[in-house]
Order: structure tokens, then C-alpha cells, then sequence
């Protein structure tokens, strides 16, 4: 499969092809985590004045701090996903495609509906989908992290709310 890639588009195209991807993954974890350490202070901050004693983050909180990040994360992640499907789903006849490459998909998607709703259509569901996927993602991590700590007695340095 490497083979093919670097036949059809040589060496230079296939690694402007890899750094793209690895690129567009940084930014997305970069802005989930961010976005979800924003989300966990500011609990951590309102609980800390409602209860000193406790400034831990229930569970809602964690699924709602990583609810945060997928939204957060959806402005970046939706025009990406979208580029990907119209690349993908373009004939595999060279002589047949619609776009060169990622750059030339967004400029005509652009040019063609605007940047609004060329490029990010479909960002509604998009919208619905990260907050589910990331809310229930950090939830579940913490409950794991939490679970593991209790049965290995391993304290996290962390208070946590239960419910």
C-alpha cells in the first residue's frame, strides 16, 4: 500500500500527506485536553467556595468537563472530518478527481458555499457527537483511574466527589 502512495504521488507528496495528518491530530489533542483542564479548574474553583473541605469533581462534573472539550475540540475536528470524507469519497480515477489534495477540497469548498457553510457542514452533528464521545471518554477514564487507585490502595493526590 506504501508502495502505490509513493508511486502515484511520490516521496515528497506521501510525507506532505503524513505531516498533514500528524499535524491536525496535535491540534486536536492539544485543544481537548486544554479545553477539559479548563473546564475541570473552573468546577474545582466553584466547589472549592461552596465546599472547602471538598473541591473535588463529581462524575457529572468529569462527563461535563469532557463534554466541554468535544465541543471545544468540534471546530477543529468538523472542517477536518469533512475534508477527509469529500477526499475519500471522490473517485479514484485521477483524471476523475474533484480535489488535488486537502488545500485545493477547502479552497473549493470555500469559494464554492463560503467558509461558514462549506466547510463546516454537518458541524451540528458533529457538535452532538464530540460532546458524547468526550464527556463519556474522560468519565469513563476517571472512573477507571479511580478504581484502579482503590484496588491497588494507591492514593492520586486527588479528592473526588462519588455523585
Amino acid at each position: 500500500m506504501a508502495e502505490a502512495e509513493i508511486e502515484t504521488g511520490g516521496v515528497k507528496q506521501t510525507l506532505k500527506d503524513l505531516f498533514a495528518g500528524a499535524a491536525g491530530g496535535v491540534a486536536q489533542v492539544s485543544i481537548q485536553f486544554g479545553a477539559f483542564h479548563w473546564a475541570r479548574r473552573q468546577f474545582e474553583a466553584r466547589n472549592i467556595a461552596s465546599s472547602p473541605s471538598s473541591p473535588g469533581l463529581s462524575y457529572a462534573q468529569f462527563y461535563t468537563s469532557g463534554a466541554f472539550a468535544g465541543l471545544a475540540n468540534s471546530f477543529l475536528s468538523g472542517p477536518i472530518e469533512h475534508v477527509r470524507i469529500r477526499l475519500q469519497t471522490q473517485p479514484h480515477d485521477p483524471s476523475k478527481r474533484l480535489y488535488s489534495g486537502p488545500i485545493d477540497c477547502m479552497r473549493k469548498l470555500s469559494a464554492h458555499e463560503g467558509v461558514l457553510a462549506g466547510l463546516y457542514r454537518g458541524q451540528a452533528v458533529t457538535l452532538l457527537r464530540e460532546a458524547q464521545a468526550y464527556g463519556v471518554w474522560f468519565l469513563v477514564f476517571e472512573y477507571l483511574m479511580n478504581a484502579d487507585a482503590k484496588r491497588n490502595q494507591l492514593d492520586r493526590g486527588l479528592s473526588f466527589a462519588i455523585l
